[in-house]
């Protein structure tokens, strides 16, 4: 298998999304093996289509992941506690949202396989594939592609859900020490009608997607049928699939009850994922990725969040992953991340940072025993991503404290210590000045950022009525012809929508009335929403609203001038401002000990370099990456880690403790991947180290300890040569020293101080 890095620019797809979660997720890459930086050939133009990874958030995940954030500064802050909800735990915010903080201990996961038929559509293609139609490596040339004789049930029921690792079930069971596992069934294969070109091309890949999980779907129903099952049944053996309220669509605060959508579903696909290079489908493979399946239903009666149906069954499925035949253990746990709601960490704008192996949500996915193949085993997460979970066992340094003794576990182990310690730091109160309103104090405003996806939706009740409009104030700042303001109306209760007059993009100087005419709608109760879209990268400040009125064959029947809360709007990313917002955002040093133990045994064998570029791709060398401490700069106030955007910053980055870059004799300089092989802090000497230089053997020499840690410098650790490697600090006088390094079986021992 081939992974490759994908270059990409999202283009929201208006007007088909519905208010499910779509999780902007996809395989990782795998790590750099150019010794370039993906930015020094990056061509992508801006209107390349949405791919795989870059898939644009709906409101409700959007929603459900801003709600995460903040209750993780306030748990970390010491401003909120962990209740118990159910079989689960919760975090109350301020305005009542219930945040679900941990998970049950055990989870479904229902897999289905789906080969691909011979009919073949306007997008073109050859018929299948089917199942085990993969060709065997040729070894000599390729130790990276993945590769079984027979892809059956029994393959996947193994790798994914066997109690005995490497597996799923037990990769989640040993990531969360113990607190959480998985286990499932997978299905036999089914065959869909249509070729892989159907699903995977790339133009419109939320309808490609969705069709093809709608279709993965229904296959797996007409067997079931044939076999003589009855939908009552077939809805008997799903139901303990769905016992988790993803979203809490009823707001008590219990997530463990059914929401009518499969908790988790991976419909895995014949042939190689396209992040592989796609095989003989090549472009027309799909990409692995996480989203929600996007048609144009309403779904369950009881809870419309869109999706795609199990036949007659009154189960949907929503929230679901998707993976190649033969793709590694590494992807599968990878995509399950996103499930359960964790982001990418590397650069999704084609950069390349320094998170490189350290994390699964990185390319650490790709990381394995260093054999014939890479991705069959992946390392563990970084500690942010089980703090983000529930899952991390730490302590915490306050602000107060100016010494602190601190004993650390290796992190994939389990020994009584710590897993990691939690250094707070001073949070940042950043205020932004935008326009201020119309009239009086109080405005609404859609966001100020990218890949935003933000409706505010009330009823209107145009009963009786032959003609009527809606007209508010708007002032737009936007992106011309990438981010987009736009009106909808639903008439069957928020099932379906229909665009209402032109979408608009660009700036419009100041306030401006815009109308909507409802007449089309006149008659009946509707559902009417603002709508407004941003692609992956440049923005303005967004869209503002303010004086709303709706008039009805000829008279004012409501206004809304915004000074009175909601006023019966429901908003998902919009909010009431100002004009001045002002945010505390945390910030935070996660020291953690790193050590060759379970899962991070593939730090030693699994990291990799393409040395032979020119005369065997698919060929790599082997090397280990240096276990100690690795310390993360966790900062609140960069929503991503894409270093390509903003340089030396991001929300989770690792600072690496030798930042001067290894070169290769020609001076030219290694990936970022590869430069974070030796981010660990401790006393000990790093290893030396092999590298390939398009075949010619390179030796990098064993380097000093660097036992001390000193943020003093906010640059200390940053150079500017190479921008998105490692991070800038925060310049904090906080100083981290290794006392101890400590072994596989005993703890690191480190002391920390202020200045």
């Amino acid at each position: 298998m081939r992974p490759r890095t994908r270059l990409l620019t999202a283009v929201t797809a208006v007007g088909v999304l519905t208010f499910g979660m779509v999780t902007p997720a996809q395989a990782s890459p795998s790590n750099d093996d150019t010794t370039a930086d993906v930015s020094a050939f990056r061509t992508t133009p801006k209107p390349e289509a949405v791919r795989g990874e870059t898939l644009p958030p709906t409101p409700q995940q959007q929603e459900q992941r801003d709600n995460r954030m903040e209750a993780i500064n306030a748990v970390v802050g010491g401003d909120a506690a962990i209740q118990k909800r159910g079989e689960s735990s919760g975090v109350q915010l301020p305005d009542g949202t219930w945040v679900q903080w941990g998970k049950p201990k055990t989870e479904k996961i229902w897999t289905l396989l789906a080969q691909f038929g011979d009919e073949v559509t306007e997008h073109g293609g050859e018929a299948g594939p089917v199942v085990n139609e993969i060709p065997e490596p040729d070894r000599d040339v390729d130790n990276t592609t993945a590769w079984e004789p027979d892809y059956d049930r029994d393959y996947y029921q193994d790798m994914l859900f066997s109690k005995k690792g490497p597996s799923m079930t037990d990769f989640y069971l040993r990531q969360s020490s113990g607190r959480y596992t998985v286990e499932g069934h997978v299905e036999d294969w089914v065959t869909l009608p249509y070729n892989e070109a159907r699903y995977g091309y790339n133009a419109d890949e939320a309808e490609a997607y969705g069709a093809f999980v709608r279709d993965t779907a229904q296959a797996w129903y007409d067997a079931q049928i044939a076999a003589g099952k009855t939908p009552a049944q077939i809805k008997a053996y799903l139901a303990p699939y769905d016992v988790w309220d993803r979203y809490d669509y009823d707001a008590d605060g219990n997530f463990d009850e059914p929401d009518g959508y499969v908790d988790h579903v991976q419909a895995i696909h014949a042939g190689e994922g396209e992040e592989a290079g796609g095989g003989a489908q090549g472009e027309d493979a799909i990409w692995s990725h996480s989203w929600f399946a996007q048609s144009d239903l309403a779904g369950p009666d009881w809870n419309p969040s869109g999706g795609v149906p199990v036949g007659d069954t009154g189960i949907w499925l929503g929230d679901y992953t998707t993976e190649p035949e033969n793709g590694g253990l590494g992807v599968f746990a990878h995509e399950y991340g996103h499930d359960l709601g964790l982001p990418d960490l590397y650069d999704t704008k084609g950069g390349n940072n320094g998170t490189g192996n350290w994390t699964l949500m990185s390319a650490g996915s790709w990381l394995g025993a260093g054999k014939d193949r890479i991705g069959e085993i992946p390392g563990f997460m970084g500690p942010w991503e089980k703090l983000y979970l529930g899952w991390l066992d730490y302590d915490v340094v306050d602000l107060d404290t100016n010494l602190s003794y601190n004993l650390l576990g290796a992190a994939g182990g389990t020994s009584p210590f710590k897993e990691a310690t939690l250094v707070n730091l001073p949070p940042v109160d950043v205020t932004r000045e935008y326009t201020k309103p119309a009239s009086g104090s109080w405005e609404w405003m859609g966001g100020d950022g990218d890949d935003i996806n933000a409706a505010l939706t009330r009823d209107i009740d145009l009963t009786g009525v032959t003609s009527a409009s809606i007209t508010a104030k708007v002032r737009l700042d936007t992106e011309q012809d990438y981010d987009y303001f736009f009106a909808q109306v639903s008439t069957d209760g928020g099932g379906t929508w229909k665009n209402v007059g032109n979408k608009l993009s660009g700036d419009n100087g100041g306030f401006v009335a815009v109308t909507h005419d409802l007449s089309p709608f006149a008659g009946q109760p509707v559902k009417f929403r603002y709508r407004y879209t941003t692609d992956a990268n440049t923005h303005g400040t967004g869209v503002f609203l303010d004086d709303i009125a709706v008039t009805a064959d000829g008279a004012v029947t409501w206004t809304d001038d915004v000074e009175s809360a909601d006023n019966g709007w429901t908003a998902y990313n919009w909010k009431r401002t100002t004009g001045t917002e002002t945010e505390s955002s945390a910030r935070f040093y996660l020291v953690e000990n790193r050590k060759y133990v379970s899962y991070d045994k593939t730090l030693k064998t699994g990291p990799y370099q393409r040395g032979w570029l020119d005369t065997a791709f698919d060929k790599v060398n082997h090397y280990p990456y240096q276990d100690g401490a690795l310390i993360w700069y966790v900062d609140t106030t960069v929503g991503n880690n894409d270093v390509s955007q903003h340089p030396g910053r991001g929300l989770v980055l690792p600072v690496d403790a030798r930042v001067a870059p290894l070169k290769f004799p020609d001076g030219t300089r290694l990936s970022n991947t590869h430069q974070s092989l030796d981010a660990t802090f401790g006393n000990a000497k790093t290893d030396k180290i092999t590298f390939y230089n398009n075949g010619a053997k390179v030796i990098f020499p064993s380097q000093k300890g660097v036992p001390v840690f000193n943020d003093t410098n906010p640059d200390a650790y940053w150079d500017p040569a190479s921008p998105q490697h490692s991070v800038k600090v925060a310049g904090e006088g906080v100083k981290i020293r290794i006392l101890w390094d400590g072994s596989e079986l005993t703890p690191m021992l480190i002391s920390v101080t202020r200045s």
